[in-house]
């Protein structure tokens, strides 16, 4: 191998960071038709050249060739960040779906303390109008039961304080009306033993 021609190939390959082994066989292969003691200097150029040209393109042949073979670097790192991605995204839907079931649990609790809460309240609302009524102790828990969630309590309480009434079973106007009759009898008896007694 005539070493002016390798030199002058290897400055010419220089920058495509091939190895010298393979520029020293592909020389000896294209080369051959210099000789080894030859210095003819244009045809050390020219075959030079030659030799460089189908170096640096074997070189991108191969480069191609390598980049089919194995994914670039950026490919592998989109690769790494959709499986990172897709990983998130699956442990969020798992945090997501644990978050959401403890939250339906919370949302039921306090959904039964407020319902518990309402009732409580609506009883001592009833309580309380039965003894603004006046209604009687042992009617109070039967009374409290036929009054419907949406129905007024104010409402329903006069009326069963009414009916009581109406149907004689209240003590307290009985009473009343008792007193009220015998008063009434009083001034009846009066007015008539005044209208028989002669002037």
């Amino acid at each position: 191998m005539n070493k002016k021609l390798f030199e002058k190939v290897k400055g010419l390959c220089k920058d495509t960071g091939l190895s010298e082994k393979y520029l020293k066989a592909i020389t000896e292969k294209m080369g051959g038709s210099i000789e080894d003691d030859s210095t003819d200097d244009e045809a050390i150029e020219s075959t030079a050249n030659l030799i460089a040209e189908v170096a640096k393109e074997s070189q991108g042949e191969a480069t191609r060739w390598a980049n089919k073979k194995k994914p670039t670097q950026t490919e592998d790192e989109e690769e790494r960040k959709r499986k990172e991605e897709e990983s998130k995204r699956k442990g969020k839907v798992a945090l997501d779906e644990a978050t959401e079931k403890r939250l339906k649990e919370m949302e039921e609790k306090i959904a039964n303390y407020e319902a518990k809460e309402s009732k409580e309240a609506r009883a001592k609302e009833v309580v309380k109008a039965m003894e603004k009524h006046k209604i009687p102790a042992y009617l109070r828990d039967r009374l409290a039961k036929s009054i419907s969630d949406d129905e007024d309590i104010e409402d329903a309480v006069s009326a069963y304080k009414q009916e009581l009434i109406t149907n004689g079973l209240d003590d307290e106007h009985s009473g009343g009306s008792k007193a009220a009759s015998e008063k009434q009898i009083d001034e009846a008896a009066d007015s008539l033993l005044e209208s028989i007694t002669v002037k």
